[in-house]
């Protein structure tokens, strides 16, 4: 499909988390997202994360890239991803995130 202006050559699935975080501490996420990527490399299918937050407001979202979209719910299946959020420092997470998994339909890069 080179004939196309995007890329269909990164067919994946991916996890979308959104939560809002103490602006304040926003500078602690990429050291805990460091300490976690042995538990996210362990997990079967696991491509990729992306982690955006909103400095001013604490809004973030979390992309996980993953193989399949059993590989996806997986990681919440198997009690993973709670395992991940207890390692979050307290008053960090203003609320519980809520997550959903979906097909990546469309990818581009410039």
């Amino acid at each position: 499909m080179a004939d196309r202006p995007y890329a269909y050559d990164l067919w994946v699935f991916a996890s979308v988390t959104v939560a809002r975080v103490a602006p304040d501490r926003v500078d602690e996420i990429p050291q805990l997202y460091e300490a976690l990527l042995p538990v996210l490399r362990a997990s079967v299918g696991w491509r990729g994360i992306y982690v955006v937050v909103n400095r001013s407001t604490g809004s973030g979202h979390l992309l996980g890239l993953w193989d399949t979209e059993a590989d996806a719910l997986d990681i919440e299946s198997s009690g993973a991803f709670q395992r991940i959020l207890s390692d979050y420092p307290a008053g960090l997470l203003l609320e519980p995130p809520e997550r959903s998994v979906g097909e990546l339909v469309f990818h581009a890069v410039r």
